[in-house]
């Protein structure tokens, strides 16, 4: 069958042209909904961890060196963090205060700074708090219902595009 035919035949039915329409939105919809939460920038969540105070009820994690860390994050204890690269720790406000000093954020670059955000669950409940550097993650639901997945930052990506990566192995 000729291609220009076909273009032919299908000027000719209207129904199902609106049908394949339909049926690549509903696809490409169904490809991109599903149980994923996100971050929601919030300048309390930034003063909270700037301020080095411990949120009650909630589960402290880290990632990246524990000098320094790439990122930090609390997370409700209504909530089980899914096994990762995220490191727990039994966070003080002391430890978070030497690591604000460190961090010392007044002194960064644009796209260096740290940023605090509230993390948000596919129903739009808040499940815990989130400090870093990285400015996206991917958050979504775990194998049981209070579980969740949060990644780990890309950090890499950050170093390869806005600092001295050597350390990596990267030049």
């Amino acid at each position: 069958m000729k291609l220009s035919t076909l273009k032919y035949n299908l000027r000719n039915y209207p129904l199902l042209m609106s049908l394949l329409f339909v049926s690549i939105l509903l696809l490409v919809s169904s490809c991109t909904s599903g149980l994923y939460g996100r971050l929601q920038w919030s300048d309390q969540t930034l003063d909270l961890f700037e301020s080095s105070r411990i949120i009650a009820n909630h589960t402290y994690y880290y990632y990246g060196p524990e000098m320094q860390p790439d990122a930090i994050m609390a997370i409700d204890n209504k909530y089980v963090l899914a096994p990762s690269l995220w490191k727990q720790i039994d966070l003080t406000s002391y430890q978070l205060n030497q690591w604000m000093e460190r961090i010392d954020n007044r002194y960064h670059y644009r796209y260096e700074r740290y940023r605090g955000a509230e993390i948000i669950d596919y129903h739009g409940n808040r499940i815990g708090a989130w400090y870093s550097r990285s400015h996206w993650t991917v958050i979504r639901q775990g194998q049981e219902d209070n579980e969740v997945v949060i990644f780990t930052p890309n950090t890499l990506k950050f170093y390869q595009r806005y600092g001295d990566n050597s350390e990596f192995g990267y030049k």
